[in-house]
């Protein structure tokens, strides 16, 4: 049994360390997140102001950090798949556009943001 957890743990090391950047800053966040629930749910906490509202002021902002990181590492993935360049390669051609060219390309986004935004909207009403 000894052996097994020493073996594991052995195991968890050097997948840590072999991971990339991207998966220190989700482990990262996904630690942080256990520790600050379980922080505000301790007794000292409770005592005095309503524990929730904070709670899930920090729960929040970390979900929302950790669905952004979640998301640009699938985009990433789904760039390599399809064979595309990199974004380092699609930010330096954006650059080479004439101003004309990046006016279009932002007001379209900006659009495409705009609608998005809306639908939401349209869709909880």
């Amino acid at each position: 049994m000894k052996e097994l957890l020493i073996n594991r743990g052995i195991f968890f090391l050097r997948s840590i360390t072999q991971a990339k950047k991207e998966h220190h800053v989700l482990g990262l966040l996904l630690v942080l997140w256990v520790a600050i629930s379980l922080f505000f749910s301790s007794p000292e906490m409770t005592a005095g102001i309503n524990q929730t509202m904070p709670l899930l002021l920090v729960i929040g902002l970390l979900t929302y950090l950790i669905l952004l990181e979640t998301s640009l590492w699938l985009f990433n993935r789904f760039l390599i798949r399809m064979g595309y360049p990199s974004l380092q390669e699609m930010v330096s051609q954006f650059k080479q556009l004439e101003e004309w060219q990046q006016l279009i390309f932002l007001w379209a986004s900006y659009a495409l943001v705009l609608l998005t935004g809306t639908a939401c909207i349209a869709t909880v009403l």
